[in-house]
């Protein structure tokens, strides 16, 4: 049961001997009361997200798992997220088949007070000492105070255009070929949620990225980008053509665009230390699948874009254009089924795509993401991201790069896949031939990343994972892209009932406002903090502060568009 509060208040400092000040975010108190003050027990703690993983001693109890108060008292971190057992057994392991007095903790929240009493008889009662605070409710709060704050802005514009500026004459910009503004407005959605995740996503774990198998909200931007850039990419090329440009200069203006994106993303996330430099990341694999999808396309794609006379042919000319194209990317995909289920390093089995450490009850603890994880630690060694969300989770001892070697290729699809879209763009003028072809695509990845998967989160043979980018991840945000894109195609370029503002304004400086918002993610006012112990204590400050900070960079394209400033690499 949880307190519904607006401002996320955990009510007085001093709740029964308790000091409420010192909790923060996801925070709870746990009082153990011991009917036999002379026994021994310890406390094992599992992750809920931690999948067959066996609960884990907290030997140390001043760890980031909890905070020891005395000798009865603890502040657990992570309480909507973690389970808790008390045993007598002195091992490091509790195991599901070991004997436990009780299992607790899936009613903790934000907050709350409990305690545990165990009697001589090793029996356990849970009792609430204070609710929890409801942590969905402030999500309310500040969306009604970013309405006020929208309004207010909004009426001072209105007032200042039609009474102080009112005789300014506005000039009429020359129309050009009009532009498809869904294509810009996709892309400015994806990076404004990613700024937004990056920032924090107001600690909410449904908005972050999946600590392994799993799709959430976040795990969504990264490949959209992707998608949108391959969608762009048929449109840009299509331009270069008409201008008459070799082939040869082409090439080598993507090539020079490619290195660019991947020096900008060593010198954006690489860190100062040599010894373990991260040499791959987010815009390394832009760099990479742009520079090998566009090669792809300039040498095997079709320049006719007109539809078929045949009544067969007329339905599929948008894929006949691309024909050989997707049979040089179906061989990538081939040849990374092969490597992936096939390579294995020592002691670790052919084709698991586990995050190793506890999972499976640490049986194969240094084997993290199989074939994708070796080939990175022997190619890269310690040039490899040093904090994964699956080590934090399964407590494994190893890097893991999931912007790494191997997803590289299943990211060249991801990407071709946007590509047909964009085709589909450039072929079809009706309305309607679009929307048809960008469904049934979503509708063909949706059925076929399902199948991999099993349409569940663990059982499927090829899970949805963002950190190996599995085809059954590529083809289910594929599925998201094309229904996404298709809803803003409608809502702006078909029926105007929306501008696509103001994603549209980050959407036409994208990369701009990724390098903007990587270089200056500690300093105001694009970032804040509340007090100086560097956490924003309730999911409230949190939400707040990090839509501020997605906000700011809205604003920024906003003023970038009115100056006419277009960012390009």
């Amino acid at each position: 049961m949880t307190d519904l509060s607006w401002l996320e208040d955990y009510g007085q400092n001093d709740y029964k001997g308790y000091d409420m000040s010192l909790l923060k975010i996801d925070q709870a108190y746990l009082s153990i009361n011991l009917e036999d003050p002379t026994a021994t027990y310890r406390i094992f703690r599992k992750h809920v997200d931690c999948v067959k993983c066996p609960f884990v001693k907290l030997e140390d109890l001043e760890t980031d798992d909890s905070i020891l108060l005395d000798n009865t008292r603890l502040i657990l971190n992570q309480t909507p997220n973690n389970l808790y057992r008390i045993s007598t057994t002195n091992s490091e392991i509790l195991y599901t088949w070991d004997k436990y007095v009780c299992e607790f903790g899936d009613e903790f929240g934000e907050f709350g007070i409990y305690e545990v009493n165990v009697t001589k008889a090793n029996h356990c009662m849970v009792n609430t000492i204070k609710n929890a605070v409801s942590i969905s409710f402030p999500v309310l709060t500040v969306f009604l105070i970013y309405c006020v704050l929208f309004l207010g802005v909004f009426g001072l514009v209105y007032l200042w255009k039609h009474f102080v500026n009112k005789n300014e004459i506005k000039e009429k910009k020359p129309e050009g070929k009009k532009r498809v503004k869904s294509l810009d407005t996709f892309r400015g959605i994806s990076i404004v949620i990613m700024i937004f995740v990056n920032y924090g996503a107001g600690g909410y774990l449904i908005v972050d990225h999946a600590s392994w198998n799993g799709l959430h909200i976040a795990d969504l931007v990264f490949p959209w980008f992707m998608w949108i850039m391959g969608a762009c990419t048929p449109i840009s090329l299509t331009s270069s053509f008409k201008k008459q440009i070799s082939n040869t200069d082409i090439f080598l203006n993507v090539l020079k665009r490619s290195i660019k994106l991947f020096c900008l993303g060593i010198f954006l996330g690489s860190g100062p230390t040599l010894e373990c430099m991260r040499i791959f990341g987010v815009l390394q694999r832009f760099g990479i699948c742009y520079l090998v999808v566009t090669t792809i396309c300039l040498f095997l794609m079709k320049r006719e874009f007109s539809e078929s006379k045949h009544k067969i042919g007329k339905f599929v000319t948008d894929i006949l254009i691309l024909w050989k194209g997707w049979i040089v990317v179906l061989v990538i995909l081939f040849v990374h089924c092969m490597v992936l289920f096939l390579l294995a390093d020592e002691d670790c089995p052919r084709g698991y795509l586990g995050p190793g450490g506890l999972h499976d009850n640490g049986k194969y603890f240094n084997c993290t993401g199989g074939a994708t994880g070796y080939i990175d630690a022997v190619i890269l060694g310690k040039h490899r991201y040093q904090k994964p969300t699956s080590k934090e989770i399964y407590l494994g001892a190893q890097a893991f790069d999931p912007e790494g070697i191997l997803g590289c290729l299943t990211s060249i699809v991801h990407v071709f896949i946007g590509v047909q879209a964009g085709i589909t763009l450039l072929v079809y003028k009706e309305h309607s031939a679009r929307l048809i072809r960008w469904l049934s695509w979503s509708v063909f990845a949706g059925i076929i990343g399902g199948a991999l998967c099993g349409f569940s989160k663990e059982d499927g043979v090829i899970p949805v994972n963002k950190n190996l980018w599995s085809i059954s991840f590529v083809l289910v945000t594929s599925c998201f892209a094309f229904l996404l894109l298709s809803i803003c195609y409608v809502l702006i370029d078909v029926k105007n009932w929306w501008s696509g503002k103001p994603f549209l304004f980050a959407g036409m400086n994208a990369i701009l406002l990724y390098i903007g918002h990587q270089m200056t993610y500690g300093h105001i006012p694009v970032r804040w903090l509340v007090n100086c112990d560097k956490d924003h204590g309730t999911h409230l400050i949190a939400l707040f502060e990090n839509l501020w900070g997605a906000g700011f960079w809205v604003v920024v394209a906003y003023y970038w568009y009115k100056i006419n400033y277009f960012f390009t690499i």
